[in-house]
């Protein structure tokens, strides 16, 4: 099932149901309301009666003989639509309408609940007392459902008890009707829902339709479109978020794309000059010790070549495939700094590169980590500094320790970096474009290196440029 048929099924069922239950209980509300209003108008009937009798005569028996002696009670039964018991409160009937027995009579005033409070619609839907109706029951006499309505009323110092019976007839809707009314509610909660359901679903479905083609597109490596991002909500963040992983592929795609040409045409030329260099030997071009010692050093270079682009290439699958193991070692920078130097005096000496070392970290400081990970990123940067420093400058190098970390810092002088550059220059095989840097050596794997073994070492490799000096700052916390 698609996500947009999910989205409307559950959306029409809820509503169906949510449709279907609130139609269903106004409905039973609004008869309960009328069989409120019945209750009521039965209880002011009564009240009327009991009124009139009270006002009317100060003597008990004389209103008796009044109800039983005349046809008034007659004709306010025949109004009202009612059956009217008139009792004493030992329970006594003196008038009896409804040919009720005493046993049944008693039954009916003792054991039948009360209705006390009321759900009224014209009240406002507010649940209330009715102390001023009497007492108002319901109840089942001789196979028939009566209101009910008893009001105590006073004849001078003798109390009495009026009683109103009206069959329950008005809410007893057919079965045929109440069926078809449920079975219209049905229907018009289930086009309601389908509806409804339809359109949200569409609604919803649609922008997540849209952004599983587009990642469709690029899984097939298409970037050229980007995703619509509309609104503010989860799938609009989703579809820029989602833009911003296709142009970080697509860079990359093209980063490696350029890489891939660029080691291919190295090694092809190196290995092209090893075999040449090695043909010519073996037959017999260089014939002098002088020209085949030549021949032999840049087979060495070459060759030197070859393997630093195979170690870089391999130290970094195992950053990215997480397979490198960190040992614990305490780390001697200064010693570790004057050891690399050592190893790159030669390239110093070319360029005529003076260093400025500093070494300032406290003699309490030890850091434990590893050396191995921790030396590579300085020799990167190092390396990084000598190639591109203008000639005859001067390379910084400073160390120093505070109470969370050591920062080791590399400067040099050269070409200023400018602010879309810097964005780039941790990325895999990025080399500047730039004419000054064409003849520079280099795959653009040092850097990238550098940053993601500081974040294994859980340390901060950052970047400063100011007229034309370019630090490099490495810190790497204590606590590691």
């Amino acid at each position: 099932m698609k996500i947009q048929e999910k989205i409307t099924v559950t959306v029409a069922l809820t509503l169906f149901f949510v449709i279907f239950i609130t139609a269903f209980s106004f409905t039973q509300l609004f008869l309960v309301n009328n069989r409120n209003v019945r209750l009521f108008n039965l209880a002011e009937q009564n009240n009327k009666l009991t009124e009139y009798i009270s006002s009317t005569y100060s003597e008990p028996q004389k209103a008796i003989d009044f109800l039983t002696g005349s046809d008034y009670l007659k004709r306010f039964e025949d109004i009202a639509g009612v059956e009217i018991i008139i009792a004493d409160t030992d329970m006594n009937i003196l008038i009896n309408s409804l040919n009720l027995e005493n046993e049944d009579f008693k039954n009916l005033l003792l054991s039948s609940k009360e209705i006390k409070s009321f759900l009224n619609v014209t009240d406002l839907l507010t649940i209330s007392g009715r102390q001023e109706s009497g007492k108002l029951i319901m109840a089942d006499i001789k196979n028939n459902r009566y209101y009910i309505s008893i009001k105590e009323f006073p004849v001078k110092d003798k109390n009495y008890l009026s009683i109103f019976l009206k069959k329950q007839t008005e809410l007893a809707l057919p079965p045929v009707r109440y069926t078809i009314e449920m079975l219209l509610i049905f229907v018009l909660a289930g086009l309601i829902s389908i509806i409804t359901g339809l359109v949200l679903g569409k609604n919803i479905s649609t922008p997540i339709m849209r952004l599983n083609r587009s990642v469709g597109r690029i899984s097939n490596g298409d970037y050229s479109e980007n995703i619509r991002a509309m609104g503010k909500d989860e799938i609009g963040i989703l579809a820029r978020n989602v833009n911003i992983m296709k142009n970080k592929i697509q860079r990359s795609q093209e980063s490696l794309k350029d890489f891939t040409y660029m080691l291919s045409h190295e090694i092809k030329n190196m290995i092209t000059s090893i075999n040449g260099y090695a043909v010519g030997i073996t037959e017999g071009v260089y014939s002098t010790e002088e020209e085949i010692n030549e021949a032999l050093d840049i087979i060495k270079n070459k060759s030197k070549d070859l393997e630093n682009i195979t170690e870089s290439l391999l130290m970094l699958s195992k950053i990215e495939n997480r397979i490198i193991e960190i040992s614990k070692e305490e780390v001697n920078f200064e010693k570790m700094i004057n050891d690399l130097l050592k190893l790159y005096e030669p390239e110093l000496g070319r360029n005529r590169l003076k260093i400025k070392k500093t070494f300032a970290i406290m003699p309490e400081t030890k850091l434990f980590s590893d050396k191995y990970l921790i030396q590579t990123v300085i020799s990167n940067l190092i390396n990084n500094a000598i190639k591109y420093s203008n000639t005859e400058s001067e390379i910084i190098i400073n160390s120093i320790s505070d109470d969370e970390s050591v920062i080791i810092s590399v400067s040099n002088s050269g070409l200023n970096i400018t602010e879309d550059e810097r964005d780039k220059i941790y990325n895999m095989f990025y080399r500047s474009k730039k004419y000054e840097f064409k003849n520079i050596k280099g795959f653009g794997l040092g850097l990238a290196i550098s940053r993601r073994i500081a974040g294994i070492l859980g340390a901060d490799l950052d970047f400063d440029s100011k007229e034309n000096i370019n630090t490099f700052i490495f810190k790497i916390p204590l606590n590691r």
